[in-house]
């Protein structure tokens, strides 16, 4: 799901971007994390051609080194001396143009280790006239061109064009200026429908369509091509429901979709909490921003029934223990001043409890806490957010151990101001350990001093935890 903040500016999730790695060069990503509270200036992203084993590099990455993605410019001529990015080893990489070629390619050098300059031939497609994002803005700008590629872009060109006709199968299933709604199973996008008009069929069961929400970067309705299989007519309008239920199967409308979530809370206000099992979060919507779910099955609309609703339900054992909660009504009463550690579930941040104070009771199994280590955008004063109490736990007794850590032993290790649950998968000499972090599957080093004994609060008593149970 693309979630927006108000301080994060022009930048939002699902944009492609440009980063800068430690070898000078661009790679081309996909912003899957905008920063937040806990990490101010970092961001979350996919890279599109960097790999590690057979899937896509994914990492967090300073907010210094991200810059728009350049579009390429595959018609432009360059001249010997043109200051370039080539494309080479999945990265663009600034360059210089030494000489002109046949077969439109140019001869690049590129600054090496050593004195000696780096040379490699390069295909005019794989080149773009080399800018720098300067305050918001690229410099030379877009619209500049050199005076040898526009004078070689007026000279009079001989061009063939052909024109093919296609006749609409007979097995397609939609055809021009039907009303649609389309589907993706992008990251951040599954379990999402978003409004678009069939523009055309364009064979081999795929569709040109135009969305009727989504625009691209200058305004203009998004086209796109996309196969037959994530196209669905539009559902048809139901009766309105006066009330949703617990555990009712729904779609809710957010960043211009339509977003398939479970009812996890019933609010006063006709207001409800909604649950997304594939991005594992919840948030309150109005009953009027919610509608039925309803799956095309064999070209027939059905609303879903106790089956999907429970199938979609046990897709997440915390959905599971948050309507534990709301239906048995068990509160955990934390009073106002208390010292306690409270978690996130958001990607990126589970498996991590952040020290905070409890200011008020908000009612509903609600809580206003003050971190203790995390910060406003201004760094003014103390992040204060509201919590579930089933995000919430007392400060564990100091757990401070006198021995040292044993090989598969459960930890928590002080980083970014939090406390992350790991597991001890290698004693270093020197009081030092590698420590594995299952939520993302990543290994850090840590001091002795920087890990407790991790303990899990359970039935209002603390209980070390066994290894290998994290």
């Amino acid at each position: 799901m693309k979630i927006r903040r108000e301080s994060e500016g022009q930048l939002s999730e699902g944009d492609q971007v440009e980063v800068k790695r430690p070898n000078g060069a661009y790679y081309a990503a996909t912003v899957l994390r905008l920063p937040s509270a806990m990490q101010k200036t970092m961001v979350f992203v996919e890279y599109q051609d960097v790999y590690e084993g057979a899937k896509r590099m994914k990492g967090y990455v300073d907010l210094c080194h991200v810059r728009p993605l350049l579009p390429r410019e595959m018609n432009r001529y360059f001249k010997a001396g043109d200051s370039v990015d080539a494309y080479w080893e999945n990265g663009w990489r600034k360059g210089v143009v030494r000489d002109i070629l046949e077969n439109s390619k140019y001869v690049v050098g590129f600054e090496g280790n050593a004195e000696k300059e780096a040379e490699s031939e390069i295909e005019q497609c794989n080149l773009r006239l080399h800018r720098e994002w300067d305050d918001g803005s690229w410099v030379p700008p877009l619209s500049v061109l050199t005076k040898s590629s526009k004078e070689k872009d007026d000279k009079s060109r001989k061009v063939k064009v052909k024109i093919v006709c296609r006749k609409r199968p007979k097995d397609a299933k939609f055809q021009k200026d039907d009303e649609v709604e389309v589907t993706s199973d992008e990251e951040g996008f599954r379990g999402s429908w978003f409004s678009a008009v069939v523009v055309e069929y364009i064979g081999n069961d795929k569709y040109m369509v135009e969305y009727l929400t989504l625009k691209t970067e200058d305004g203009m309705p998004l086209r796109e091509e996309v196969q037959e299989h994530y196209v669905r007519p539009c559902p048809p309008k139901l009766s309105c429901v006066a009330t949703f239920s617990l555990r009712e199967v729904v779609d809710a409308w957010y960043n211009d979709g339509w977003w398939v979530g479970v009812i996890s809370r019933v609010f006063a206000g006709s207001t409800y909490a909604v649950y997304f099992s594939l991005t594992n979060e919840e948030l309150k919507f109005n009953h009027s921003n919610l509608r039925l779910h309803q799956d095309w099955v064999n070209g027939k609309w059905t609303i879903s029934s106790e089956e999907n609703s429970g199938r979609l339900v046990t897709n997440s054992n915390n959905l599971l223990h948050k309507m534990e909660v709301e239906e048995k009504r068990l509160h955990a009463k934390f009073p106002k001043g208390m010292k306690v550690e409270v978690k996130s579930d958001e990607y990126g941040y589970e498996g991590s409890w952040f020290s905070a104070v409890i200011v008020d009771s908000l009612g509903n199994d609600k809580y206003l806490v003050e971190y203790l280590t995390l910060k406003t955008e201004d760094q003014a004063a103390f992040l204060k957010e509201e919590a579930y109490a089933s995000y919430i736990r007392p400060r564990p007794p100091h757990a401070q151990c006198a021995r040292r850590y044993e090989l598969f032993e459960n930890v928590d290790a002080w980083y970014n101001d939090g406390w992350w649950i790991g597991q001890i998968i290698k004693v270093l000499s020197g009081w030092r350990y590698e420590v594995y972090f299952r939520t993302t599957s990543e290994v850090m080093e840590f001091k002795h001093n920087d890990l407790r004994l991790h303990q899990e609060w359970i039935n209002g008593k603390w209980v070390t935890a066994s290894r290998g149970s994290s």
